[in-house]
Parts: C-alpha cells; structure tokens; sequence
C-alpha cells in the first residue's frame, strides 16, 4: 500500500487543519474531522473529502491523529465512536500527538490486535511549517507502517526522522526535543533578565 486513496486527519486545530490542506495539495483524498464543526466546513470549502467518519472509516489507508493528548489520542482511536475497529487490515493510523513512549507502544500492540498499523509519529515546527509542509516528524514503527503513511509524511514533513522498528521512541525522542526547547527558554529568560539587572553588560537599545 504504497498510494493510498483515502487519508483521514481527525483533530483540525493549528497543526492538523495545516496538514489536512498539505495532504490536499499533494493530490491525497482527505477527510478531516473535529468536534468543531465549523473547521470541517471550512476544509470541505477547501476542497476536503466530505462524509461521516462512521461511513468511511472502512475505505481508508491512512488515519492521522493530530489532538492535545494521550487521552484524546485513545478516545479518537478506541473512544465509543473510536476508528481504529473500523478501519480495514493493513490500514495505519500515524499519532502525532506528544504521548509517553509506553503510551505509544500499547496503542501499537491494541492496533496490531485488530490487523492496523501504528506510526508513533510526534510533530515538531508549529503552525506555519505545518502549513507549509515542513515540519519535522519522529517517527517510529513498523516498516510496514512506515511505508504505509509515507504519502502523508511526505505531503506535510520537510525532515521525517525515522527512529526504529518499535513504537515509543519517536515520543521519547519527542520528550527530549520538549526538554532541550524548555531549557533553552528558561536560559534566554535567566540571560534577559541578568541584562536588565546590569549584572551583564547591555547594549542600549537591543532591549
């Protein structure tokens, strides 16, 4: 399953509504969903795939979830109207959101009970490279799934870093990028405010 038809992007918010529209513009057939919907309107606008989720989930190759959460991750994949039982064998659902690696490999393991694939796939870049198809994805998995969401990680990554066979580490790698960026805000914060303090030399004007 090297070209998928039909792509799914549940979670329509500043990172997924970006990389519905890069999926769209790769030519990929894409539905998106959200519990807004107004930001479904506005994709099917656009040119998005329109149908229930219920009624097309059987048909489709590729599910992205793009959410806030391990919580909501496990609600849109095995809630009460959960897709992943609907979807076909062989299909992959890629999770982009940032999730504890052990998270990440009991979804791989529920998935693979029902015969669909699981891409542990965190996102990195913010809203304007997901608009623009260059986010940086960490991705980990099975190459059976690797290549079934390869359409998708092509259409909306500009550096896809394959991070093994097994999910868990594109989100532990995922917790390490969270950790540096962390600290390197905390250290221009410590720097601003030594500046301001006169305990460094500052150059009147840059502040």
């Amino acid at each position: 399953m090297t070209n998928p038809a039909n792509i799914a992007l549940i979670g329509l918010g500043s990172m997924g509504y970006g990389m519905a529209r890069c999926c769209l513009k790769a030519g990929l057939t894409t539905y998106g969903f959200d519990v807004v919907p107004a930001q479904m309107e506005k994709f099917q606008a656009e040119g998005g795939a329109s149908g229930a989720l219920g009624d097309v989930a059987p048909s489709l190759d590729v599910v992205v979830v793009v959410v806030l959460n391990a919580a909501q991750t496990e609600e849109v994949m095995f809630g009460d109207q959960g897709v992943v039982p609907m979807m076909k064998k062989g299909a992959v659902l890629m999770a982009c959101a940032t999730v504890p690696p052990e998270f990440a490999k009991a979804m791989e393991a529920r998935c693979a009970d029902v015969g669909v694939h699981y891409l542990d796939a965190p996102i990195s870049g913010g809203s304007l490279k997901a608009a623009s198809g260059h986010l940086s994805i960490m991705a980990a998995g099975a190459p059976e799934a690797m290549a079934a969401a390869r359409p998708v990680l092509d259409a909306t990554s500009e550096t896809v870093f394959e991070l093994g066979d097994k999910a868990g580490a594109g989100s532990a790698m995922k917790a390490v990028n969270q950790l540096l960026a962390g600290v390197h805000l905390a250290a221009m914060a410590e720097a601003i405010t030594a500046l301001k303090m006169d305990v460094l030399p500052m150059d009147e004007g840059l502040f």
